[in-house]
């Protein structure tokens, strides 16, 4: 499959979502898979990451997590400077950040999407993409859920509803 690729959107690729207390051992192989990703491509990266103060919405469902300036809120090491930091609040990257503006600085029309968790933020960011008239991509080894009914129901929910293309990192050539 050719897909032409502008831009690349990881979100929430920190500490705490990989190795830390909101963790899981079916994370551990994204990092690589998106650092993988990124050194192919060689697009301009957005890493958008939470970074939470004590009154943010989010804190509510979650409890304290990925807290401004913690070490859980840190890119993982694969990935520390591999692309332009975005702080983020909410479950959506565009929401109350410069995301959508840097992305059309760039030219940006086809975006990539990958990052934790897929049900949570990368399809709440999808969809926000969508609605500001972006072409969502997502390769489907750079994201992962809780399990792998609720990733794929996740990936086929913003195929089907957000025209997202999903993609195999096989397919990037």
């Amino acid at each position: 499959m050719v897909v032409n690729i502008d831009a690349i959107v990881v979100v929430d690729m920190i500490n705490v979502f990989v190795s830390g207390k909101m963790g899981s051992e079916r994370y551990r192989d994204i990092p690589r898979n998106i650092k993988d990703t990124i050194v192919k491509l060689n697009k301009i990266t957005f890493l958008v990451q939470d970074s939470h103060v004590p009154t943010d919405p989010e804190i509510k469902i979650w409890g304290p997590h990925a807290m401004a300036g913690s070490f859980e809120a840190e890119t993982v090491p694969e990935l520390k400077g591999m692309g332009i930091l975005i702080k983020k609040n909410t479950y959506d990257a565009f929401f109350d950040t410069d995301l959508e503006d840097k992305l059309k600085e760039v030219g940006a029309s086809n975006v990539l999407f990958c990052g934790l968790v897929t049900d949570i933020c990368l399809q709440n960011t999808v969809a926000s993409a969508f609605f500001r008239g972006f072409n969502p991509i997502i390769v489907k080894e750079c994201t992962d859920s809780v399990d792998d009914f609720t990733r794929d129901y996740s990936l086929s929910y913003m195929e089907r509803i957000y025209g997202a293309k999903i993609i195999s990192k096989t397919d990037i050539s």
